[in-house]
């Protein structure tokens, strides 16, 4: 058909009335709803921590970290996963997702997980120190604080046996130069006990005895008594009481005998 020519069927358009709104040409409508459809909100970003669509969230959620200590708050998901799960649960990845960083973000701080885990046992030591300050200073004598101390480690190492599997696992021993912290914070622990015990001695409470003798028999007994009680070869109700009595046997071989008297034992402080 020649351009500018109408056909005849087709009726002449109306010319809109003043105000009124123009037709919508065929079909417009229906392609403006398609294209409207057709598009969708785009996908929120997740924030730093949260899971990706699809993965399911551990029981823990992230926690958010906000310009703070790391290295502190990463040690302190270590010793949250550590009570929680065992020692193979200690993963410098899923502490840094509890605290809300990225995979990478902790590795400036803790090159390996070697480095995390002495990390993670060096505050568990610290936080020994700190719970069993009180009950070892509230004992009258230097003896008495000898088995106050006694008693503490048994307690802690039956409240946090995987901290206690940690600090004495064969890990640390393996590379002494990689962990100097914790190897320091033991001899300064190891270093009060002496010094109790020499008070002990000054004051005339333990019989002479080879000061590495005592130190050992202490640190032996309270050892090998945690390590019954957690390895089932001693039941655990009742452990403590069993605990104090026992210390109470090392101290009457420990402690000097009155003159005109038959030597004390420890139980007094019970």
């Amino acid at each position: 058909m020649p351009p500018g020519r109408k056909r005849a069927d087709q009726p002449p358009a109306k010319k809109a009335k003043a105000g009124e709104p123009r037709a919508k040409k065929a079909g417009a409508t229906e392609s403006h709803e398609k294209q409207a459809g057709a598009r969708e909100p785009p996908a929120k970003k997740a924030k730093a921590g949260e899971p990706r669509a699809g993965r399911a969230p551990s029981e823990r959620p992230a926690r958010g970290y906000h310009h703070g200590d790391l290295k502190r708050a990463l040690v302190d998901e270590g010793l949250a996963l550590l009570e929680e799960a065992g020692i193979e649960a200690v993963r410098v990845r899923e502490a840094a997702r509890r605290v809300g960083v990225s995979p990478a973000a902790p590795f400036r701080h803790f090159p390996s997980r070697e480095d995390f885990l002495r990390a993670v046992a060096l505050a568990g030591l610290e936080r020994f120190e700190v719970v069993s300050a009180a009950e070892i200073a509230s004992a009258p004598t230097p003896l008495l604080r000898f088995r106050a101390l006694g008693l503490a480690s048994v307690r802690f190492a039956l409240e946090h046996p995987a901290l206690f599997e940690l600090l004495n696992g064969p890990a640390f021993r393996a590379d002494p130069e990689g962990a100097r912290a914790l190897h320091a914070a033991q001899d300064e622990a190891r270093s009060r006990l002496r010094a109790m015990l020499d008070e002990a001695r000054a004051r005339g409470e333990l019989r002479p005895t080879e000061p590495i003798v005592t130190e050992v028999a202490g640190l032996a007994m309270a050892y090998g008594l945690a390590r019954m009680f957690l390895d089932g070869h001693l039941p655990r109700e009742g452990a403590m009481e069993l605990t104090a009595a026992v210390l109470d046997v090392l101290g009457e071989g420990l402690a000097q005998a009155p003159p005109d008297a038959t030597r004390p034992g420890l139980g007094s402080a019970s």
